[in-house]
């Protein structure tokens, strides 16, 4: 009796093992076409959570919220430090710590822009930003206790007391009224004075403010030319060096290239061993899940797409700049898995401002020895190298250029002076007016050749760049 009831444990023990044995093997995507595991899709569909992504909340660099220029000032002579400069590291950390004690008090003063302007002529530092950020979100990422009535932030102004050397004063401009706010504080930069004074005799170019060429003046030659220049624009007299620079195609054979888009693919959320994948004729490679996709363009360009609004990576669900901030350390987080050129690095393109909902756009752009690469919107359907859509503190859109540039070594273009720039626009007779925000050196694709090219570029008051091609010597 005792041996039949043994053999009947027996028995049951292999047909459980028996099931448990053929149930492993139809979950194992091993056994099917890659990417076509239908019990393995069952099984995630079934046994996991909805299929948002789990929540991205690392915190930002702090490369995005560094300034795009430093300029020293010296009684009319400006030294500009860009990101490239070896000054620059040594500047931003010194002034970290003085925006982190100006954050923390109160009992600013308003000024009017005859002073401003007379600080940026006399010793001071002045740090500008390519875009202006909420004042909440730029002091929170110095310190948790911030009090300021300053509406965004795109640049300030500091500078030391000659009386008493323990005593700096920062200027901020308010970037949504234009009010200009003055701080004493209670700082020491023996470093920043120093490289101040240094400055005056340390000027490679000749360069001004456009407020000390007139350029700002609003009067009715202004108008008949039809451009005026903010007055903090930087303008080069001088011809400039800009260097040549190269393309290259970080998805070419994507399709085998599995380690990075694996690591790409972790990074939303997916699970490569059991996520629906194609391959293209032109060898793009698209993974399919039951919310979105992910496609590699073998063309260079990574796409996102939440087929429902509702879903889509989750990132930081808690306010509305901390989800910001997760947005940007996602877009920093794919950044980091290109092999992008040692000379690229990436700027946020749009301003951060008081979002009324976690839901929004934020752009950015890719910059080569503090040079703009202007994304050829013919070629790629998008004005910037990556662009990101959140609605509901949820990422739906995702899409990135992947392609990496670097300096070829030895090879120059000399771009003309901005001011002969300034002078084609004038030369142009444009009827409407034009309000000049921003004048820079860019790269732009040129069809022809297949080159990329540097040239002037102009910004106006409403963000729009426009190429302006001057005389070019190779």
């Amino acid at each position: 009796m005792k041996i039949e009831r043994l053999k009947s444990i027996l028995l049951v023990l292999l047909v459980i093992s028996s099931i448990v044995l053929t149930i492993n093997k139809w979950f194992n995507e091993k056994l099917w076409p890659e990417g076509y595991n239908f019990f393995s899709n069952v099984k995630n569909h079934i046994f996991s959570d909805t299929k948002e992504k789990s929540d991205f909340d690392y915190e930002i660099t702090e490369d995005i919220l560094n300034p795009s220029k430093i300029i020293l000032n010296n009684s009319g002579s400006h030294v500009l430090h860009s990101r490239n400069s070896d000054k620059y590291s040594s500047l931003m950390e010194e002034i970290k710590t003085l925006l982190a004690n100006v954050a923390k008090s109160d009992g600013f003063d308003a000024v009017d822009e005859s002073e401003w302007n007379n600080i940026l002529k006399s010793k001071s530092c002045y740090f500008a930003y390519p875009v202006s950020f909420d004042a909440d979100f730029f002091f929170s990422n110095f310190t948790d206790e911030y009090k300021l009535q300053i509406n965004a932030v795109k640049e300030f102004v500091v500078c030391g007391d000659l009386r008493i050397p323990s005593v700096m004063y920062i200027y901020i401009k308010d970037a949504v009224d234009g009010v200009i706010y003055k701080k004493r504080v209670n700082f020491e930069s023996q470093y920043i004075l120093e490289e101040i004074d240094a400055s005056y005799t340390n000027s490679d170019e000749i360069t001004y403010f456009s407020f000390e060429l007139n350029f700002d003046t609003e009067d009715e030659q202004a108008v008949e030319n039809a451009i005026v220049i903010d007055p903090d624009v930087l303008i080069n007299i001088s011809e400039k060096k800009v260097p040549v620079i190269s393309e290259a195609n970080l998805f070419d054979n994507i399709a085998k290239n599995s380690d990075l888009y694996n690591s790409v693919l972790s990074l939303f959320g997916y699970n490569t061993s059991t996520i629906r994948k194609y391959i293209e004729k032109d060898n793009s490679i698209v993974f399919v899940e039951n919310y979105g996709t992910i496609k590699f363009h073998s063309s260079g360009v990574l796409d996102y797409k939440s087929i429902d609004s509702t879903k889509g990576v989750s990132l930081s669900q808690g306010s509305v700049f901390d989800c910001v901030n997760s947005c940007i350390a996602m877009v920093e987080s794919v950044t980091s898995l290109m092999d992008f050129g040692a000379d690229m690095h990436c700027k946020i393109s749009c301003d951060i401002k008081d979002f009324s909902s976690n839901s929004f756009k934020l752009v950015f752009d890719y910059y080569i020895d503090d040079n703009m690469i202007i994304v050829p919107y013919e070629q790629y359907n998008a004005n910037h190298a990556v662009e990101v859509e959140v609605s509901s503190g949820k990422i739906v859109s995702y899409r990135q250029i992947c392609k990496s540039y670097e300096i070829v070594a030895n090879e120059y273009i000399t771009c003309s002076s901005a001011i002969d720039a300034i002078d084609k626009v004038q030369a142009m007779g444009n009827d409407s007016f034009v309000r000049v925000s921003d004048i820079f050196t860019a790269y732009t694709f040129d069809t022809a050749s297949k080159k990329w090219v540097p040239s002037w570029h102009i910004e106006d008051s409403n963000g729009e760049i426009s190429t302006v091609v001057t005389k070019r010597e190779e």
